[in-house]
């Protein structure tokens, strides 16, 4: 059944964008996904290279400047380096499109804490309704489950609009100190699950967290920060399949431990330069000895002023 959650109409012709370039790694898809008659005619054919059985499989989707930049430093509304290219003002349609795409064909989204707070009404549903009915008919939930990533739960905002809509499934992933604070603070039903390795995430415990999905689900690893790799695989044994990345810093991270998949980077063609702020800018960089590569598998366009760009990670 169709949920109540606001939605957007979206004009085929004007969203539409081109391809012009697919790598041949593309043809050895292993792994299929959903797809309707809006994603063929507005972006086509997408289908992922493979799962794992220990995580899900994780990409992102983030807009840029030519020189990088996911913000103004006086505007850091992030939308608004797709919204303010006024040579392609449609093109920003198109990026919000591919978003919603790509939730659409998430088992998960993870979103940052501050996100949460800068966005009082933010919510990772999806906004077109062709896509969700897509969702609906291949028999999956209509929204994926929201996963509020926190190192110790002191960030978030307990009485954001996300924990007052029922339509969207919430989990917290944190830390066995974050848990404290998620105790201290939740005003709505939850269901605490803890683990600090991936041998302790066990069948039964599997079991525990499905029967109790009509609650805020929270996940402590690690002591006073999250493992990922024991929160991942939990995700991952649960149903999780394929995760969509919607923090840059948690993305970022990912990157670091060897954990993310694929990177959407739609390619908004203003130059903004300086210190406003980049991908990944909060962590750790990479040195000259020892950094990723990516292979890029497609390239979209939507004009001469707006690129959609699919890279797959390449590590050492």
């Amino acid at each position: 059944m169709a949920t109540s959650l606001f939605k957007m109409p979206f004009d085929i012709e004007k969203t539409k964008v081109r391809r012009i370039y697919a790598s041949e790694d593309l043809k050895n898809c292993q792994a299929g996904t959903m797809t309707c008659d809006k994603i063929q005619q507005i972006y086509g054919d997408l289908q992922f290279m493979e799962l794992h059985e220990d995580r899900p499989c994780t990409y992102t989707s983030l807009v840029t400047s030519i020189d990088g930049k996911i913000a103004f430093a006086d505007a850091p509304q992030g939308p608004l380096i797709a919204k303010l290219n006024r040579c392609d003002p449609a093109g920003a349609d198109a990026d919000w499109w591919i978003l919603n795409m790509l939730r659409s064909l998430s088992d998960a989204v993870m979103l940052g804490a501050g996100t949460m707070n800068a966005e009082a009404d933010y919510t990772c549903h999806v906004f077109d309704q062709d896509l969700e009915d897509m969702r609906i008919s291949a028999g999956k939930p209509p929204v994926p489950w929201n996963i509020i990533t926190s190192l110790d739960a002191t960030d978030i905002p307990f009485d954001h609009l996300l924990f007052h809509t029922p339509e969207v499934p919430v989990m917290i992933s944190t830390s066995k100190a974050g848990l404290e604070i998620v105790r201290e603070k939740i005003k709505n039903d939850y269901f605490a699950v803890t683990a600090s390795s991936v041998e302790e995430v066990t069948p039964a415990l599997i079991d525990e967290m499905k029967a109790n999905a009509n609650k805020v689900l929270v996940l402590a690893t690690g002591d006073k920060v999250p493992d990922s790799k024991t929160a991942l695989y939990i995700l991952k044994k649960f149903g999780i399949d394929r995760m969509l990345i919607e923090t840059p810093s948690y993305m970022h991270f990912l990157v670091a431990q060897k954990m993310m998949d694929e990177l959407f980077l739609n390619y908004s063609c203003l130059y903004i330069g300086g210190q406003a702020l980049s991908i990944g800018k909060f962590g750790k960089e990479f040195g000259s000895q020892d950094h990723p590569h990516t292979k890029m598998l497609s390239i979209h366009s939507h004009s001469d002023h707006f690129f959609y760009l699919r890279h797959k990670l390449i590590y050492d």
